[in-house]
């Protein structure tokens, strides 16, 4: 992100459990939870305007290539599952 620009914060409430597994996640692609969020945002931001969206090769980052969607859904199966075993 360039230096001249202005950065706000952004407050956002999640339960314990949801924001480890998110910031586990950005830590495992090598980006910090604020290049996520930044990241997801950007695209939820383009998902209205099709058209707009940049190809999946050209995002920065390491999420390059990657659905976001489809890594939480394969994450949120694996939490299901490891709670039903504990069940």
């Amino acid at each position: 992100m360039p230096a001249n620009k202005q950065i706000s914060v952004l407050s956002v409430r999640l339960p314990q459990s949801d924001l480890r597994r998110i910031k586990s996640l950005a830590a495992s692609r090598g980006i910090t939870l604020q290049e996520a969020v930044h990241q997801v945002l950007q695209a939820w931001a383009f998902k209205s305007r099709p058209a707009m969206l940049p190809p999946l090769d050209r995002l920065e980052g390491s999420l390059a290539g990657v659905s976001v969607e489809k890594i939480l859904r394969e994450d949120r199966k694996a939490e299901l599952a490891k709670e039903r075993s504990h069940a």
